[in-house]
């Protein structure tokens, strides 16, 4: 901890955190605290320190420092202090509540209006209003007595002491913080015994006074205005607040000094010169503002999106947070190896560098776990490895990290109010966001990140890069109307012309007939990676097994793995080892294979393999699967083939007339190599369909609507909300079981090892639990949902009999 000037030594044994809960096992004062607190907004102020001004609240930084400082004072009460030594009891009041008993002794340093957010920013650093309200409900009346006991708790030493040190240390504190340019002051307080007296003879009435002007101020004003002032302005408030405490108290340490700023050290990272970028990586590092990419796969577009992200940085600033989103976990882990750690050849030795080497966290459901397996890779201890994982984990979902991979559902948590949606917005301010893959989201969920990409770019300033092999017009008018003006930036047409590199092929029938798996066995049997990619679990699993026993019969050493995203952690992670190292962009074990895979294959895996039989699919998705093939051109040409058939009756997983469409496109180019210049025209094509286009814009339409004005509207500070929260997690997040017979292995693991016990759990959508439990396959408790289906580690999780799959991943 920095070394101070003046320090207030006469708070030594008025405490904050408990030995358990202090740094390095040891008690925490309330000055120690409060100083960690200060740090840590300080260093967030200077991620942004213009930040007032752009959202027109130029005296937030004054609001925020001041409410900092007084924010746990309520913890100096004899009944706090008790309990945090060893046998206290619990104390049954809220501590941020008597803070509020200090606010006169600054008020005259802020206006009215000020007042409100210095003490709103006070009272909400744990809890929301309502449950402020809940607490407190009879406080407000002047008959109500129940205060005067809880400020009789402040002896007078110690408020002695707490005027002294708001008297002797502030200034230096400001100076020590490198804050006397944001237009943060000292205010002059009312002499000691004044202010003594006035805690003590009218403390309670000044909380009631102040929980009254929070309570109005919330429910008349906040809640009932548009300004964007005031609501981004509390926002950012609240979130400020909360996200400086919480990594104070998890003593993260200084925030890692942010590499978001020079293009030139990325190139040499990658060993490369600008002479050496393609033309539309060269227009990315130059774009200014948010930008639209569309290029071939394989064709340098991650490298574009950092270029760019690191291009806006202004002079002396850099960008303060980079986002980088994907849509599946496996991608996601991916990306955040590669941007984080440093690549390395089969002998251990570095041969190039991470582009934010130990900047990058991660951010989904399992998160914790991906540490897990990574860290034990690294020889830890399944102890050691727990410890840290969970640690990682923490730093990641407490703003810690400048650079972030997540989930465009990660930041739908906002609008959906979930608990901490401030500090997620906060650490939003003139980010940097890369959407990857937008095309893999149905038009219902688009719409909903794509009115949130429209939020963050009005509110917040943020910018964004989004990009895709493939976007067709329909497409691109909706991106217009989230991200305002961008720049469109294409692939040359050289460019185009070097990723020719598939050969298009129709074939009748139906991919499971015998004579189709006969004739991609003897392919796999010619020494070929084969791809085989079917739209939903239930036909992959056929697929594996009748290519399975074709094989072992008559080339056993040929490997047929099956992925699909109802395995479970451990078996998924087993799964994408071996096809990463047989099939891996830049693996040196490659060797001949056939997986059989759902639509996770998509964008989940940087793979190579030679060949791709496909089920017919939306164009869009027959693309991405197209990019798994001959990615590193090292063949003229590769054949990719695509059946006719099954054109399924109903729309999951995909719409039929989608299907259809995109047949008759391909039917136009069969037998030719794909030229990717043309992929876009292909696509509006497609759309060109009167009833196909106005399906997905009545779908996109109506959800961008219904999520606008049920939370987008309504986004207000203090306030999360449960009802919401439901919606969101049977939204968009799986819910994870556990196989039956899997049950006995989960019991002995969950007391040795919870991290290798949740390996076992397998993700299922909400819909399929639901219908699951309506036939009385379901078992659960308050931790954990157990399923009545068949699992095997090859197979995963297992419904032909008796229960009907129609789902895609």
């Amino acid at each position: 901890m920095t070394t101070l000037r003046v320090w207030p030594d006469w708070l030594q044994d008025t405490w904050a955190k408990s030995a358990d809960k202090g740094a390095g096992g040891q008690p925490e004062t309330l000055a120690e605290h409060t100083w960690r607190v200060l740090e840590k907004l300080a260093e967030t102020i200077r991620l942004r320190p213009t930040l007032p001004a752009q959202i027109g609240v130029p005296r937030l930084w004054h609001c925020l420092f001041w409410a900092a400082f007084l924010h746990d004072f309520g913890k100096a009460a004899q009944g706090f202090q008790a309990r945090l030594r060893p046998g206290g009891e619990k104390w049954l009041h809220r501590h941020e509540v008597l803070s509020l008993a200090f606010v006169d002794w600054i008020s005259a340093a802020f206006t009215d209006e000020e007042q409100r957010w210095l003490v709103a920013a006070i009272v909400s650093h744990h809890k929301d209003e309502d449950r402020i309200r809940q607490d407190y409900n009879t406080v407000c009346d002047p008959t109500d007595q129940s205060l005067n006991g809880l400020v009789a708790e402040l002896n007078e030493s110690t408020l002695r002491g707490l005027w002294r040190w708001l008297n002797e240390c502030p200034a230096s504190w400001v100076e020590a913080l490198n804050l006397t340019e944001v237009g943060i002051s000292v205010p002059t307080l009312p002499d000691e015994d004044t202010a003594i007296g006035s805690v003590q003879n009218t403390g309670s009435a000044s909380i009631r006074k102040w929980l009254k002007i929070y309570h109005r101020w919330v429910e008349h004003t906040i809640n009932r205005s548009d300004e964007s002032a005031l609501l981004i302005g509390t926002i950012a408030l609240r979130g400020h607040l909360i996200s400086s405490d919480h990594m104070a108290s998890a003593h993260v340490g200084d925030l890692p000094s942010s590499q978001l700023a020079d293009p030139d050290r990325l190139l040499v990272n990658w060993q490369l010169t600008v002479a050496d970028l393609y033309p539309h990586q060269h227009a990315s590092l130059n774009a200014r503002g948010s930008v639209v990419l569309m290029a071939p796969t394989g064709s340098g577009k991650t490298e574009a999106a950092l270029l760019w992200s690191v291009a806006q940085a202004r002079p002396q600033q850099p960008v303060p947070r980079l986002y980088y989103t994907l849509p599946f976990q496996a991608s996601m882990n991916a990306m955040q190896r590669r941007l984080n750690d440093d690549e390395r050849d089969g002998q251990g030795q570095v041969i190039r560098t991470a582009p934010f080497k130990d900047q990058v966290g991660l951010e989904h459901s399992r998160s914790t776990l991906a540490y897990y397996r990574k860290l034990q890779e690294d020889d830890y201890t399944p102890e050691q490895a727990a410890k840290q994982a969970k640690w990682l984990n923490n730093l990641a979902r407490l703003n810690y990290y400048p650079v972030r991979v997540l989930s465009p559902y990660q930041l739908l948590k906002a609008p959906y109010r979930l608990k901490g949606y401030e500090t997620l917005l906060t650490d939003c301010f003139e980010a940097a966001f890369i959407f990857d893959e937008i095309h893999a989201y149905d038009a219902g969920r688009l719409a909903k990140i794509l009115a949130t990409v429209k939020y963050l770019r009005e509110g917040y300033g943020a910018l964004f890069f989004v990009m895709s092999a493939t976007l067709p017009k329909l497409l691109r008018d909706q991106l217009a109307d989230a991200l305002g003006h961008y720049q469109l930036i294409e692939a040359s047409a050289a460019t185009y012309a070097q990723f020719r590199r598939h050969a298009l092929i129709l074939k009748d029938g139906d991919l499971l007939e015998e004579a189709s798996l006969q004739r991609i066995a003897q392919v796999a049997k010619s020494g070929q990676a084969v791809l085989v990619c079917c739209n939903t679990v239930d036909r992959a699993q056929t697929a594996w097994q009748g290519l399975r026993e074709r094989l072992q019969k008559t080339a056993p050493s040929i490997k047929v793995e099956l992925l699909h995203g109802r395995f479970n952690a451990r078996d998924r992670l087993r799964k994408e080892d071996i096809v990463r190292k047989a099939t891996g962009s830049r693996s040196t074990q490659r060797e001949a294979i056939v997986l059989v895979a759902t639509q996770v294959v998509e964008v989940s895996l940087d793979i190579d393999l030679d060949v791709i039989y496909t089920d017919p699919a939306p164009l869009e998705a027959l693309l991405q699967r197209f990019g798994r093939i001959n990615r590193r051109r090292l063949k003229e040409c590769a054949p990719v083939c695509v059946f006719r058939e099954p054109v399924p009756e109903k729309e999951r997983p995909y719409d039929p007339a989608l299907i259809k469409a995109a047949l008759r496109v391909l039917e136009q180019h069969q037998g030719q190599l794909i030229d990717e210049a043309q992929i876009s025209a292909w696509l509006d094509e497609v759309y060109a369909d009167a009833s196909i286009a106005g399906d997905w814009l009545d779908v996109y339409q109506s959800s961008y609507e219904e999520f606008s004005d049920s939370t987008l509207l309504s986004l207000r500070p203090f306030q999360s909300n449960d009802q919401l929260k439901e919606a969101f997690y049977q939204a968009f997040d799986s819910v994870e079981v556990l196989p039956m017979g899997l049950s006995d292995e989960y019991e002995k693991l969950r007391d040795e090892d919870p991290l290798k016990a949740s390996e076992l759990l397998v993700p299922i959508r909400w819909s399929m639990y639901a219908s699951l439990a309506n036939r009385g396959k379901v078992r659960e408790d308050e931790y954990l949902k157990e399923v009545d289906a068949y699992y095997s580690p090859e197979k995963g999780l297992d419904f032909k009999h008796g229960f009907r799959d129609d789902e895609d991943v």
